[in-house]
């Protein structure tokens, strides 16, 4: 705590396992993929692990792979989530030239990881979802009215 700002609270990082600093699903080889670096960003809380799909009703969907996560990345321009191995397929080899974000295509994208979801995002998210259905449901019982008469 001795480097931390007065009134800054450090909060401590969660020990990550071994297994979730080390991709399992990437669809190509990286071959430029520093497995050091890679571990010591995880660990630090840098970026989010590379967990195992989950389908837990509070995980999150990775707009990429479309795997369930306990927690995701966030681009810093425009907050969205995206897991740790679709981000590495992302980032540029040394020989290649920078990245645009993938969603809101600013020139340089990077993220960071904040950690699991606010149950408060959570609960938005949910009350999203069903406010969606539920407007569904209202416009194909008006269309089934419509077409009766």
């Amino acid at each position: 705590m001795g480097n931390a700002a007065l009134g800054e609270m450090v909060r401590p990082r969660p020990a990550v396992e071994e297994r979730l600093t080390r991709p399992q699903r990437l669809v190509r080889q990286l071959s430029d993929l520093d497995s050091g670096r890679l571990r010591r960003l995880i660990r630090s809380g840098d970026l989010a692990p590379c967990f195992d799909a989950d389908d837990d009703e509070r995980a999150v969907e990775c707009p990429i792979c479309f795997y369930f996560y306990p927690s995701l990345n966030r681009s810093k321009c425009c907050s969205k989530g995206i897991c740790t191995e679709c981000f590495l397929q992302l980032m540029p080899s040394k020989a290649s030239r920078a990245v645009h974000c993938p969603f809101c295509k600013t020139a340089t994208y990077a993220v960071e990881y904040r950690g699991a979801r606010p149950s408060s995002e959570s609960t938005l998210q949910q009350e999203e979802i069903q406010n969606i259905n539920e407007a569904k449901t209202r416009i194909r019982s008006k269309t089934q009215k419509t077409g009766e008469t």
